[in-house]
């Protein structure tokens, strides 16, 4: 059996010809289902706040909205945009532990380490379980640093 591999009108997909003994083609498709990241196009991060904003506006209490678009601001390096959207959502949902976190991130890329821990300690704190498992390594770690300074 003979096999030979042609491109499909489909983009990362190819069509397998397989060749029997008895003269007759059978085509079988054969998907390519890994992501490549020149095929794939991403959205500018500015395309992705409009909506957001525009959801803010319409439910202006979805700690949610604040938190995700605080994140893209963060991605493009507004941290002060970013800093009054994490706070927005922590003040609307207290319990928002990841918005804990990536504050603390924000604060650490800032070189801001007190606040970095406190808010890291607080994110862990919400998290629950997950946040005890990894909260004795990161609070050592944190420790450290901040006694190193």
């Amino acid at each position: 059996m003979r096999r030979r591999t042609t491109a499909s009108p489909l983009k990362g997909n190819k069509i397998e010809k397989v060749n029997n003994s008895s003269n007759s083609s059978i085509q079988k498709p054969h998907l390519d289902v890994r992501i490549k990241k020149d095929v794939v196009k991403e959205i500018p991060v500015e395309d992705r706040i409009a909506p957001l904003t525009a959801s803010i506006r319409s439910n202006p209490y979805d700690s949610q909205l604040y938190y995700q678009r605080g994140i893209l601001f963060f991605n493009q390096g507004k941290t002060t945009e970013a800093l009054n959207d994490y706070n927005r959502a922590i003040k609307i949902n207290p319990q928002i532990g990841k918005a804990y976190y990536a504050r603390a991130e924000l604060w650490a890329a800032l070189d801001n380490k007190r606040l970095a821990l406190l808010n890291l300690e607080k994110a862990m704190e919400l998290e629950g379980i997950m946040g005890e498992v990894v909260q004795n390594v990161a609070v050592d770690d944190q420790k450290k640093a901040l006694s190193s300074d």
